[in-house]
């Protein structure tokens, strides 16, 4: 595998809300593999309207 597209991986962490601390920090490996950690208040933050979001369009196609 090309070395481009291995240093293009991303792993997804969620971490708890710390006050202070920024939503999301990205740790970036020796290998080019970056780590992300998010906030888990702001991720599930983000589910919720992602899923009134898609209620919402369902309900307007029905």
């Amino acid at each position: 595998m090309p070395a481009s597209q291995k240093s293009g991986r991303i792993f997804y962490m969620l971490r708890p809300s710390r006050e202070g601390q920024p939503a999301f920090v990205d740790v970036r490996l020796p290998d080019g593999t970056i780590i992300r950690q998010v906030d888990e208040a702001i991720h599930r933050k983000a589910l919720s309207n992602a899923a009134k979001a898609l209620k919402e369009r369902l309900g307007d196609d029905a």
